[in-house]
């Protein structure tokens, strides 16, 4: 016979990324479709920094 099952732990939800998200969300809730689709459409170049550089390779092997 065995004794209850442990509980799963999952992490908590800071209060400072929770705050930022809800933040980001009425942000989004005021902007009209206009402003949504141009957003996004500047999505490559607002996060284009977070792109490999032409000509470098990132290895995957050890």
């Amino acid at each position: 016979m065995s004794g209850p099952e442990p509980s799963i732990r999952h992490p908590r939800r800071s209060a400072c990324a929770d705050a930022a998200l809800r933040a980001e969300i009425e942000q989004v809730k005021r902007m009209t479709i206009e402003e949504r689709v141009k957003a996004a459409l500047s999505m490559r170049d607002r996060f284009n920094w977070l792109l490999p550089e032409p000509g470098k390779r990132v290895s995957t092997e050890k």
